[in-house]
């Protein structure tokens, strides 16, 4: 019996992971950014927001842009995440982003409406849950496999000073199930005939994103932005039905046990964002020649719960002398808030009547919120340390079809892993003590038009 349950189950995991949900906002944009501007910058985006990017960095930015913007662009960051120097393969992150702003003004106060996207290139989603004792890096086990669609509102209060805005975010709880009837042979594999079926549900939920921009003057912007967090579920149920028999092949089986039952429930948290609180500040050039940008983001990670399944069983074999041991629940992570700094700034390189180029460039601090890993958990972490580095070319006036600017920023990214030394109190702990470290290398670009 216990071979078939274990294939039911796999079937059921397989399925899961290749469902597509509803689409989800999240951590490729929390860990690596959105739009080429905002990764040049190392994330010092909210006070200096300006494209579909606002969705993320703070909606409100979207009632103070005077133009209708089309965006499309690609990001692309390769890790090398390391064990005791061997690399765990971790997938990296590449795909489309881009987005539509669409500004307007209803009641003599401007507004904003936009849409921003990132689409993954290999999978829209991945859903997974590993055993707590297999090291590996947490955050970007799971983090950059999922599809980003956000959707934002912004109303300005006071002309030119006071600006609001909001999002939401469309997500889906993932809930499966599979049954299994028949019977089963107690001796001979051959001998067992069962039947499943098989049924995914998908349950939306939302998650909201506020902000507030304030610019009391044309070089002072000050950003305050609020994100929900979520934790979306993997919840999964094997139902096996049947009697257990000698003789299965011939005509006339004997049974030993009639209506024999086993379910087995796995419950786990997946793709989780903490809650986040992020105010920025900003200085602009009065010529617009050069700005300069800092962002403190606090990060509620104390609410972080274990991404290991808890597996519950429970087996009803009648006389037979079965069982099943329970099996014991996973380890709290026992992960803390902390607060990410992002510092940045642009000027211009080149600046005519037709052509602007820009030079921009950022660095963030991001601590670790993970504990170290002393008993049986082995949830890998390190802090991380990103630079940015990045060029933007605006075209005026290039075709009376674009009499607004043409632009292209193209940015890269370098994030450094120190390494971090983990430590078990059991000496005799399977695992036993190793060394973590790694870093992050990529690019992002974005084409935008203005109309």
């Amino acid at each position: 019996m216990t071979h078939r349950v274990i294939a039911g189950a796999a079937a059921l995991l397989a399925l899961a992971a290749l469902a597509r949900p509803l689409p989800a906002r999240a951590n490729p944009v929390d860990a690596f950014g959105m739009s080429a501007r905002a990764v040049g910058l190392a994330g010092t985006y909210g006070a200096l927001t300006d494209d579909f990017a606002a969705n993320y960095y703070n909606p409100a930015a979207l009632a103070s842009l005077d133009d209708m913007r089309l965006e499309l662009g690609y990001i692309l960051v390769d890790p090398t995440l390391e064990l005791n120097g061997g690399d765990l393969d971790v997938d990296g992150v590449n795909g489309i982003q881009g987005g539509l702003v669409l500004p307007g003004e209803v009641w003599g106060h401007r507004i904003g409406v936009s849409v921003a996207l990132y689409l993954p290139d290999d999978r829209l989603t991945r859903l997974r849950a590993l055993p707590e004792r297999q090291p590996r890096f947490v955050l970007y086990d799971n983090r950059p496999q999922r599809l980003v669609l956000t959707t934002s509102l912004a109303l300005e209060i006071v002309p030119d000073v006071l600006y609001i805005g909001a999002g939401l975010t469309y997500l889906s709880d993932t809930k499966g199930s599979l049954d299994i009837t028949g019977q089963v042979d107690f001796e001979d594999a051959d001998g067992t005939d069962l039947r499943s079926a098989v049924d995914v549900d998908f349950q939306a939920v939302r998650y909201p994103s506020a902000s507030i921009l304030v610019t009391p003057t044309e070089n002072l912007r000050f950003s305050l932005t609020y994100r929900a967090p979520f934790d979306l579920s993997l919840d999964l149920r094997l139902d096996v039905h049947g009697d257990i028999v000698i003789g299965g092949t011939t005509d006339d089986p004997v049974p030993l046990v009639e209506d024999a039952t086993l379910a087995v429930t796995s419950k786990n948290a997946n793709l989780f964002s903490p809650r986040q609180l992020a105010l920025g500040a900003a200085w602009v050039a009065d010529d617009g020649s050069w700005d300069v940008a800092a962002e403190v983001v606090w990060q509620q990670w104390s609410e972080f719960r274990s991404p290991t399944a808890r597996v519950t069983i429970a087996l009803d074999a009648g006389s037979l002398p079965l069982s099943v041991p329970p099996t014991a629940p996973p380890g709290e992570p026992g992960f803390h808030d902390i607060v990410v700094t992002h510092l940045g700034g642009e000027v211009d390189l080149v600046r005519t009547a037709h052509v602007r180029l820009i030079a921009r460039g950022g660095v963030f601090y991001e601590p670790s919120p993970a504990p170290d890993q002393r008993d049986k958990t082995n949830y890998v972490d390190s802090d991380k340390i990103g630079f940015g580095l990045g060029l933007g070319l605006e075209l005026s006036d290039v075709t009376p079809v674009f009499p607004k600017p043409i632009g292209l920023d193209v940015s890269a990214l370098y994030i450094h892993l120190p390494s971090r030394t983990y430590t078990k109190d059991d000496p005799a702990d399977p695992v036993g003590a190793y060394v973590a470290s790694g870093h992050f290398a990529g690019f992002a670009t974005t084409l935008h038009f203005a109309f």
